[in-house]
């Protein structure tokens, strides 16, 4: 993605993994192959591999820099983390050697926000350091919605992992985690909106530089949902409530100036919700990429 300034707030991504990932009706089992077919044309060639019949699917961190703070939002699966995914287990990603290229360092951070407490949310909290976890940023203080953190406290174990013991309670321990509420504000005009469905308390981030935009973590996972925002995620908790959240969302931000930056779109991320008829689609910032030749 490259760097977005809003007017005093400044986006970057940290990339952890890029490519076709999940056949349509398994990450979206409302969806249809003629439902999706019919999406083709602006789908192809980089947010869907027709030949495999796969979904692209991005998994990134954003690094949003204000006169005040350097916030990290979502820590994506980490490293050396006991997963039950294989593609997960004891992960070896370029991420953290992609957030040094950025010319950050981990002491810089100043808050950690993550949007929900899955895994791929979560990983880059903590790292090992002589067989313990520990935080990874030492100066941050860690945002975590309390609706959130209560309901995966009450329901161990997580099916992807131990993932609270690994990625959350170290920084209760170091005594770096701050539990939030809806609309909690980090800075004026930094702030967070509940957003739930996809988790019970998932949190989305708003900016307000001289031009809005929002963080939605994983209120939507692909730009298909944009279009057809009734298919939730196999991932969600309550597909039901996370489709009512995402299509009062879109409703919301339609035709307005805001940009959108899930975490797991292609094509750059970011973009608009525009009207259709009969709904919304997401205009990109970015191009498609070129068809190979």
């Amino acid at each position: 993605m490259k760097p977005i300034d809003l007017g005093g707030i400044v986006i970057r991504d940290v990339m952890e993994f890029a490519g076709p990932r999940f056949r349509p009706h398994d990450l979206l089992p409302d969806s249809t192959p003629e439902a999706v077919a019919a999406h083709r044309h602006w789908m192809e060639p980089d947010l869907y591999d027709a030949a495999r019949d796969l979904l692209w699917m991005d998994r990134r961190s954003y690094i949003v820099e204000t006169r005040h703070h350097t916030i990290l939002v979502d820590t994506c699966v980490g490293a050396d983390k006991e997963r039950t995914k294989p593609q997960w287990h004891r992960l070896n990603s370029p991420w953290m050697g992609n957030f040094r290229a950025l010319g950050l360092a981990p002491e810089q951070i100043d808050v950690v926000f993550c949007t929900h407490l899955h895994a791929d949310h979560v990983g880059w909290n903590t790292r090992l350091d002589n067989g313990r976890w520990v935080p990874t940023f030492p100066n941050a203080r860690y945002l975590f919605g309390r609706v959130e953190f209560e309901f995966w406290r009450e329901n161990q174990p997580d099916p992807d992992g131990p993932i609270l013991e690994d990625s959350v309670q170290p920084i209760l321990d170091a005594g770096q985690a701050v539990l939030v509420e809806d609309r909690y504000e980090i800075e004026p005009g930094v702030y967070l909106e509940l957003t739930a469905g996809h988790t019970p308390g998932h949190l989305c981030l708003h900016l307000q530089g001289a031009r809005h935009a929002v963080l939605t973590g994983d209120l939507m996972h692909h730009p298909i949902q944009v279009w057809e925002p009734q298919w939730s995620s196999c991932f969600c908790h309550d597909r039901a409530h996370s489709s009512r959240t995402r299509t009062a969302f879109l409703q919301r931000h339609c035709e307005s100036d805001a940009l959108i930056l899930p975490t797991h779109f292609g094509r750059g991320a970011a973009g608009r919700v525009m009207p259709r008829p009969g709904g919304f689609r997401f205009d990109f910032l970015e191009p498609p990429a070129a068809p190979p030749t």
